[in-house]
């Protein structure tokens, strides 16, 4: 039997069976959905468990006589909680250098307050602790904890290569906004719904139809590992260099299409703008489609199956998800191969970018009562030659790193090896 927790104490206040996209920590309700898929493929039963910390003993929750469970937890260190009697795991993600202590914290911070802000302490709770990332595992030991394992979330990846072409009558479905200076001022000015006008796959359709490139990225606006700014400005540079015709999809993770997307127009996109000392004024290219809208699995696909390239400039990731989605949906990924994606970026199937270290925001590094943190920033004219350099790639060379690609992601990330992961460590846990 597994028992997995994964509702932090904000989702049961609210109600929420997941914490809704673009809130904090929702990425933990996305890695437990997938988890809750490899339970199911490698036929364990798998049960939902809200507040672990209630019971004397898994034995109250009727399982009394019955094998000592697996308790794997979902959530962010301060709200893990064991299950007494069980095998407890923490899934967690992290991107830093260091993890928060109280020790190091000043004597007036808020953290203080709370022992569960101490990281180290929390994960020192666990059995054992789950990562995403051979990077993570690293840091994590560095700390001296020893009873880290790399397993990451799986993915999705079908016995085959997918056909990246879309199917007929599906080019139309989905709204979005090119990202000039006047429909940005008109979506941020407007008080009612925003008028979302273009057919953003049926325009990807005729980019391709023409011989142009389409270029997608998925991201949360008001994260600053993302380093927005230079994926946007490195992608209007290269188009008015090149003179091309190409295409850059953004699908922004938002909790609605209304005030959200004026909070990321109106703030987060302008304050990510300013971390590269470029004002977000300087944007006005009619070829960078702006997506807002909630994506169902399928319309994702959709956009997946209707691009060539993900671009990715993070700064630091745990895992990655939207870009292993998209390699095994058979795009080539453009990133640089830092923190998680060390683990999965490689010559072989990516365009590679190389990254500079740079301290982290200050707001970024006072939120976790870090200090002296770093991470890896990729420059807008190293975005803009790798888009250069993607753009020029030879078709059948596309195709031989876009299945290089899907067949790394399916190797290392699909369910099959995975189950085995996960099997062993439930035996050894259990023994």
């Amino acid at each position: 039997m597994i028992y997995y927790s994964h509702r932090t104490r904000k989702a049961l206040a609210e109600g929420h069976v997941y914490l809704p996209l673009g809130f904090a920590h929702y990425s933990y309700g996305s890695v437990c959905q997938k988890f809750q898929k490899l339970f199911e493929a490698s036929e364990l039963a798998a049960e939902e468990l809200m507040m672990p910390e209630i019971y004397a003993s898994y034995a109250d929750l009727g399982a009394r006589g019955a094998a000592r469970p697996l308790h794997v937890a979902f959530k962010p260190y301060e709200e893990i909680r064991l299950l007494k009697g069980a095998a407890n795991v923490a899934h967690v993600a992290w991107e830093f250098d260091r993890l928060p202590t109280l020790g190091e914290l000043a004597q007036d911070h808020p953290r203080r307050a709370n022992p569960m802000n101490d990281y180290v302490r929390m994960l020192r709770l666990a059995d054992e602790v789950w990562v995403g990332c051979t990077y993570t595992k690293q840091v994590f030991e560095g700390h001296g904890l020893g009873h880290v394992e790399v397993l990451p979330a799986p993915i999705e990846t079908g016995r085959a290569p997918p056909r990246r072409r879309l199917a007929a009558g599906r080019v139309a479905r989905m709204a979005g906004f090119e990202l000039t200076r006047q429909a940005v001022a008109a979506l941020v000015e407007s008080t009612g719904a925003p008028r979302l006008e273009q057919a953003t796959l049926l325009r990807a359709h005729e980019t391709r139809a023409a011989g142009g490139r389409v270029f997608v990225s998925v991201f949360n606006p008001s994260d600053p590992r993302k380093n927005i700014g230079a994926l946007l400005l490195g992608f209007q540079s290269f188009l008015r260099r090149q003179r091309r015709a190409d295409l850059l999809i953004i699908k922004l993770v938002l909790a609605d299409t209304q005030d959200a997307l004026r909070l990321a127009l109106r703030e987060q996109m302008p304050r990510a703008f300013e971390r590269i000392g470029v004002p977000f004024s300087f944007m006005d290219c009619a070829n960078i489609l702006v997506v807002p809208e909630h994506l169902t699995p399928d319309a994702l696909s959709n956009l997946y199956r209707a691009a060539d390239f993900y671009v990715c400039t993070s700064a630091a990731e745990g895992q990655g998800l939207p870009m292993q989605e998209a390699m095994a949906a058979g795009l080539v990924p453009i990133s640089p191969a830092i923190t998680a994606m060390a683990d999965y970026i490689l010559p072989g199937h990516a365009v590679v970018m190389a990254a500079t270290r740079a301290p982290i925001p200050l707001q970024t590094a006072e939120a976790y009562g870090l200090g002296g943190l770093s991470w890896n920033m990729v420059d807008h004219r190293e975005v803009s030659a790798a888009l250069a350099a993607a753009a020029a790639m030879a078709p059948d060379e596309h195709e031989r790193r876009a299945r290089a690609a899907w067949q790394f992601i399916r190797d290392h990330y699909g369910f099959d090896v995975l189950r085995e992961t996960l099997l062993a460590r439930r035996k050894a846990l259990l023994a």
